[in-house]
């Protein structure tokens, strides 16, 4: 499948290789462009060694071979946020965010890639399954590795509010390692030998025995939230594997993210509303 994307610079750049660096085009995606010839700036073939000037128009074109496959499942999505590149979509609690069969239906991605069709969809991070709040989707291959870069470098941020018991001191930064639960396969834990894990937390508010908590991912281990807050001793509310204080539903959102505009970099933030 082929990708057209197409540019207009804004900032001048010693050569075409500066720009497409600038822009965090992966050196892989690089080499295929210039060896292919598929960049073109103002319509015509440049060198990659020649310069860029502003309002210049970058023109790639990517060809995916095997682009990601998911069944269709036709369903309103609740878009935080759309461009030419990526959505934002907010996630409803109690659905996963991709399928792990091909065969498997009911899940974001499913609907993400109905939305898109005959485009794929590039998944670039995702949510337990309990979790609701704002992911990210790419619309092209490059997109999705620019924004995975983020995410590696930690330039993407993103920000949650849980519901907790009262009595977590008012900030911290939670710094436990994380691996698996050998008695659960379903769980994690904070044990010694898990991986590097930091959690960052402020008590928004509390009220009727409850606190309302900001908390920002330093790392992104699996349940970390989870794991990291019940390591503490004030496991979130309706969680179903760490709390054994009930509720309709897990009460943690992701209800803010911010990244850079691939190819332009300026900031981005993008907020849903917490549902509780």
């Amino acid at each position: 499948m082929e990708f057209t994307l197409r540019v207009t610079v804004t900032h001048p750049a010693a050569s075409l290789r500066a720009a497409l660096t600038t822009w965090q085009v992966p050196k892989t995606q690089r080499h295929e462009l210039r060896i292919h010839r598929r960049v073109l700036v103002n319509d015509r073939y440049l060198h990659f060694n020649e310069p860029v000037s502003p309002g210049d128009v970058v023109t790639m074109t990517i060809v995916d071979t095997t682009p990601p496959q998911y069944l269709l499942a036709p369903t309103p999505l609740a878009l935080a946020y759309a461009d030419a590149h990526l959505l934002v979509v907010n996630k409803p609690t109690g659905i996963k965010t991709h399928p792990n069969r091909p065969d498997e239906t009911g899940t974001l991605l499913n609907q993400v890639a109905a939305y898109l069709a005959p485009r794929p969809a590039y998944i670039t991070h995702r949510l337990d399954m309990a979790t609701s709040g704002l992911v990210v989707i790419a619309r092209d291959p490059i997109t999705q590795n620019i924004l995975n870069r983020q995410l590696a470098t930690k330039t993407m941020a993103r920000s949650y509010v849980a519901l907790v018991p009262t009595g977590l001191p008012a900030t911290g930064t939670i710094t436990a390692p994380i691996g698996r639960d050998p008695a659960d396969k379903r769980k994690r834990m904070v044990r010694p030998d898990g991986a590097p894990a930091i959690t960052h937390y402020r008590v928004m508010n509390t009220t009727a025995g409850v606190s309302r908590v900001r908390l920002t991912l330093a790392t992104g281990r699996t349940h970390q939230l989870r794991v990291h807050l019940a390591y503490l001793g004030f496991p979130i509310i309706g969680d179903p594997l760490y709390s054994t204080v009930a509720a309709p539903r897990l009460m943690l959102h992701a209800d803010e993210i911010t990244l850079a505009q691939p190819f332009t970099g300026e900031a981005l933030t993008v907020t849903c509303p917490v549902p509780f």
